[in-house]
């Protein structure tokens, strides 16, 4: 494997976790780097779900020690994320994913209008008490969500960002704390079955590992400065461009 090509994936998996562990998004570019590094989409969505394993680990330390990861939500929607993730990391191996990139991309948008309507979403710690039903719905939209995870992955954090913000009145720092538990869950799985269907590269799947470690540090770390205002702007921005690249 050429070094340049390691020391290449490595810098982008730490710049795309640095604001991904934030907001989600950070696969709309490490995939595309693997791709353009010459990897075929199948080895490049298997690759990438390897290395993402390490934006979970990263940031989940530093906002556990932040004390804003809220275990009882993380853990009800993990479950589910478990299962989803199978089910996805299998589809993706026989399924044509442009349909469902392009019905993605339609609600992305809609889900937009929530978050521009309501200005304060996301930014200001709301006094809710969270109903058996409000579970049990983000534990549905959590299969969902991660079944698209294991089928593609890009933008999967994005998408549990709604559900935490609009579902479970959570701020944009507690819904990146919270959806680590999630996320590794699901990262894990789809990572087992990928490997056993023999679509990762290693080498490259590990500096992105690295990458993706370093840089989610760093974004949970000083997550605090940037506050929620930031966030939630740097988050629509993501959000327009990923739904642009889902529908065209």
């Amino acid at each position: 494997m050429n070094i340049i090509n390691l020391i290449i994936i490595l810098g982008v998996g730490l710049i795309a976790s640095s604001y991904g562990t934030l907001i989600g998004g950070g696969s709309l570019i490490t995939i595309p780097a693997l791709i353009f590094l010459g990897l075929p989409p199948h080895t490049a969505i298997g690759t990438n779900r390897l290395g993402v394993t390490g934006n979970p680990i990263g940031g989940w330390y530093e906002f556990n020690r932040k004390g804003i990861i809220n275990y009882k939500i993380g853990f009800m929607i993990g479950i589910p994320a478990l299962v989803g993730s199978l089910l996805g990391a299998k589809l993706v191996l026989q399924i044509n994913e442009a349909i469902l990139k392009q019905v993605i991309g339609i609600i992305t948008i809609l889900i937009l209008f929530f978050i521009f309507f309501g200005p304060r979403m996301g930014i200001e710690k709301a006094r809710h008490t969270i109903k058996i039903h409000e579970y049990l719905i983000g534990a549905v939209l959590s299969f969902f969500i991660f079944t698209y995870s294991g089928f593609y992955g890009a933008g999967a954090g994005t998408f549990l960002t709604y559900i935490l913000i609009l579902l479970f009145r959570q701020t944009f720092l507690e819904s990146a704390a919270t959806r680590k538990i999630a996320q590794f869950i699901a990262s894990v799985m789809a990572v087992l079955v990928f490997a056993v269907n023999d679509v990762i590269s290693y080498p490259l799947g590990i500096a992105l590992f690295i990458g993706n470690l370093i840089g989610s540090y760093i974004g949970a770390h000083y997550s605090d400065k940037i506050g929620n205002i930031w966030i939630k702007r740097l988050f629509i921005v993501i959000v327009l461009i990923m739904a642009v690249k889902l529908l065209y």
